[in-house]
């Protein structure tokens, strides 16, 4: 009578199946570790703060831009505010003080504002890991 067992062959290629899918699952852990490393809170900060200076909360209109602070009206609140910074660009309110700020992470006084017409400014920016951003914002009109 003969036993029922594994042949060489058989074991031979559980153990290779077994190899293939150990590699996969390491695989994926590596990627994952990795993917989880990149640290996307940079673009996500630079969204947000362009975001909040284009908010139809505030429906900031373009005053001007003096020594490299971007003067702001606020339609809603009926307020002028002042964009500036060092390593920070908060937004602060001209007659009743307070600040917020926006966006940080910036090497010291390394962003500009250019006013491209009455409604549009060019914001730049290098991050303190050297990362240059740019961006055309667009404000709303004057009533």
């Amino acid at each position: 009578m003969k036993k029922k067992a594994f042949t060489l062959v058989e074991a031979t290629c559980a153990l290779i199946i077994s190899s293939l899918v150990i590699i996969s699952i390491s695989l994926v852990t590596t990627s994952m570790k990795q993917v989880s490393k990149m640290n996307l809170e940079p673009t996500i900060t630079w969204h947000l703060f362009l975001r909040e200076l284009e908010s139809a909360n505030h429906r900031f209109e373009l005053i001007g831009i003096r020594d490299n602070h971007l003067l702001l009206y606020s339609q809603i609140t009926d307020q002028k505010y002042d964009l500036k910074g060092n390593h920070t660009l908060y937004l602060t309110c001209q007659n009743e003080g307070g600040y917020m700020p926006l966006l940080d992470n910036i090497k010291d006084h390394e962003y500009s504002f250019t006013q491209l017409d009455s409604q549009r400014v060019l914001i730049k920016v290098t991050r303190k890991n050297g990362e240059k951003m740019s961006a055309i914002v667009r404000l709303y009109p004057s009533k």
